[in-house]
């Protein structure tokens, strides 16, 4: 990990109904995934998703839409292979 001084200068776009992806799989690669809408904040979506863990692996992401179309940017947990291409900056 590498750290350094934030920036003060950034443009930024406030999310005013964000839409967070869960998805949860089991290391025999089953998986489950909610689109979670009217949260409270970050921290709402959390409290569910752990709630609903029950040892499995636990993914958090954020649905961003701009010119290109709908990407997924994820917060939290770790990354898995994915099944289809994904578009990088």
């Amino acid at each position: 990990m590498r750290v350094e001084r934030g920036r003060t200068h950034w443009s930024s776009t406030v999310v005013t109904e964000p839409v967070y992806v869960v998805e949860f799989w089991t290391s025999g690669g089953e998986s489950e995934q909610w689109r979670v809408l009217d949260a409270q904040d970050v921290d709402d979506v959390m409290d569910w998703a752990r709630s609903r863990q029950i040892g499995r692996v636990l993914s958090v992401s954020i649905e961003h839409h701009d010119e290109y179309g709908t990407s997924v940017l994820r917060l939290l947990g770790e990354t898995r292979v994915p099944r289809r291409a994904v578009r990088s900056a």
